[in-house]
């Protein structure tokens, strides 16, 4: 069988075993948990200085955010897209992943999609598009990556979908706005959205202002309440750095479904 033909579940199954691999090949699991620990302590702070990456000052908080943040946000993705129906059928389609992180929600999306759609990850982290790169390679999702948000929108044709996973925190008004006012007009057009926020009104107040601008008749705005089944060593790293395993609660925002 072609190795891009295989099902999803087994490819993301093979995905995590190789996070794993990769991020624990040179540290300890307890050097890992407690950075993961610290980095946690001080994600809502740093997300709202301007960015997450502010706080990837070493190798084991490099390590901790792509497995458990990485995973999470994977499997949350996963199952948003499969639960609100957006993967696409057989033929050609693109998807674009503002502030892409480590490139685990575009790279979920095409793995429970037919036609192995083309994913565009923008970030300004050099890690974190280093780290897209790898997981696009290991998952055998087509996928190129581009170190501006703005510019990205700029150049691209209206994609297939959109998908902005926990992401806009990070951004001012300004660049929301631009967000938005790029987006909408391809929403209205058929592009399909998933935006995924954390739930906390402290890390979004701007979310009702915000959501407000896309039509009501295309877009639908709601909180999910996700129980994801985590690989028993993530779920280990998170019980150990005191993190819940059982449930994630989001804000979302998705048109197309």
């Amino acid at each position: 069988m072609n190795p891009n033909q295989q099902p999803a579940a087994d490819r993301a199954g093979r995905y995590i075993e190789a996070l794993l691999a990769r991020h624990l090949k040179d540290l300890r699991f307890g050097e890992v948990t407690r950075a993961l620990r610290a980095l946690s302590a001080g994600y809502v702070e740093k997300r709202e200085e301007g960015g997450i990456a502010r706080s990837l000052d070493g190798r084991g908080k490099r390590a901790a955010f792509a497995l458990y943040y990485g995973a999470t946000h994977f499997l949350a993705a996963q199952t948003l897209v499969r639960e609100l129906g957006l993967g696409f059928e057989s033929g050609r389609s693109s998807i674009v992943d503002l502030g892409c992180g480590t490139g685990v929600c575009g790279a979920a999306w095409a793995l429970l999609s037919g036609g192995a759609p083309e994913v565009t990850g923008a970030d300004r982290s050099s890690f974190a598009l280093h780290e897209a790169r790898w997981t696009y390679q290991t998952l055998r999702v087509k996928g190129e990556t581009s170190r501006s948000i703005t510019e990205t929108l700029d150049r691209i044709r209206r994609p297939s979908g959109v998908v902005i996973g926990w992401t806009l925190n990070e951004l001012d008004d300004e660049k929301r706005g631009l967000i938005a006012a790029k987006i909408v007009p391809w929403v209205a057009k058929g592009t399909r959205l998933l935006v995924i926020e954390p739930v906390s009104k402290r890390v979004a107040p701007w979310w009702d202002a915000w959501t407000a601008n896309f039509p009501k008749d295309r877009c639908q705005v709601m909180e999910k309440r996700l129980r994801l089944d985590l690989p028993p060593k993530i779920a280990l790293l998170a019980r150990s750095a005191g993190l819940g395993t059982e449930e994630t609660v989001v804000r979302v925002v998705v048109a197309g479904a």
